[in-house]
């Protein structure tokens, strides 16, 4: 892919060290400028460097895997809602899994698997503390021993983490009860919708293809499944393959879709709002939390935040981790390859071309680790 040309503010930012890699170049997606609606390619800038050296106390991570989400695009507003702003010619946020490759750090050693977020890129230097508001345990070493690495980012990471503390702890899933999930093939979707037919629940996701309905009842077990874009009585549709009602409702998109599922949210229902694709791209967007009239009335509860349980994390890694190994959970990943191809991958994952986790595959995994 062709490097842009690197002037002004960009270059005056890009890190200058000694080389510590002479054939490799340090390469990275920076923010050139804010999206206004559903981001574009010309919102980013790809620029190479000299591969940074570690000062004491830090470590230089090779970045192998990088997750893409939907809840990235609000860092890059202008006034972004729940998550740190990305600077204009900052690096692009993301969450990473990579090898310690030089370590000048006192708690981590060349060789180590790690999870931290490190941005867009293909190298980053890392004091292992956790500055983003989504990482606040900081760095953390990835036991290549329970699944692929590159579950650390997936479902034996944030992704599978929220899945599992937003239902075990919000939702409550109880035998036999009507579970809906909306972005049912996501990569949250997915593992939420099988941590609920775990418990013995009636699962029903919500998706935006024939495609994804079928992937989600044929291969990960979900009970029924309701095209949304292909039906125009999405109530109507819901209430046939619930008559008596929906016990817990799982929202990763808000907007229509969750309104109408709201309405028939039994009265003792359970929801848990993770996400709101709905609202991401709006164009007025004033940083303030999003609200809907039927919710402030209803259900004042706030969105789920999975920072809130990161003292709890590693339990729930070990269960996700037992559950794959007993072949209760599968794992779909959507993998591209290259960095070069992150903001194209991003893009279309928020129109939703993904089923699964995507991911992108920045570079090869170490010798002997899967």
């Amino acid at each position: 892919m062709a490097v842009a040309p690197m002037t002004g503010d960009v270059s005056r930012l890009l890190v200058r060290t000694s080389p510590i890699a002479p054939t490799e170049r340090h390469r990275r997606w920076i923010v050139a400028k804010r999206p206004v609606g559903m981001p574009t390619l010309e919102n980013f800038l790809f620029v190479e460097d000299l591969v940074p050296a570690p000062p004491p106390g830090k470590m230089l991570v090779r970045c192998i895997y990088l997750s893409l989400d939907p809840f990235q695009r609000t860092a890059i507003n202008p006034a972004p809602r729940g998550v740190e702003a990305v600077p204009l010619f900052g690096t692009m946020l993301g969450d990473v899994v990579g090898e310690v490759v030089v370590s000048n750090h006192p708690d981590f050693k060349q060789g180590d698997i790690v999870n931290d977020f490190l941005g867009w890129q293909n190298y980053a230097v890392s004091d292992g503390r956790g500055h983003y508001i989504h990482n606040p345990s900081g760095a953390r070493k990835v036991d290549p021993s329970l699944a692929p690495i590159s579950t650390a980012i997936g479902v034996l990471g944030r992704t599978g983490l929220t899945a599992y503390f937003s239902v075990l702890r919000e939702l409550r899933p109880q035998a036999g009860q009507t579970m809906v999930v909306s972005s049912a093939a996501g990569g949250v979707g997915t593992i939420a919708g099988q941590i609920g037919k775990i418990f013995g629940c009636r699962v029903i996701g919500l998706a935006s293809t024939d495609r994804k309905i079928d992937f989600i009842t044929r291969e990960l077990g979900f009970d029924a499944g309701i095209n949304y874009k292909s039906t125009n009585d999405l109530g109507g549709a819901l209430r046939k393959i619930a008559p008596k009602g929906v016990d817990m409702y799982y929202d990763n998109v808000g907007g229509p879709i969750a309104e109408t599922v709201l309405k028939q949210l039994k009265p003792d229902g359970r929801l848990t709002i993770v996400g709101l694709m709905h609202h991401y791209n709006e164009v007025d967007d004033d940083g303030k939390p999003w609200s809907w009239p039927f919710l402030n009335w209803k259900y004042p509860q706030p969105p789920f935040i999975i920072h809130d349980y990161h003292a709890e994390e590693p339990a729930g890694i070990l269960e996700l981790a037992r559950w794959i190994k007993e072949g209760k959970l599968k794992f779909p990943q959507d993998v591209v390859e290259g960095l070069e191809n992150a903001p194209a991958a991003w893009i279309d994952l928020l129109k939703g071309g993904n089923i699964g986790k995507r991911i992108v595959r920045i570079g090869p995994n170490p010798p002997g680790i899967a």
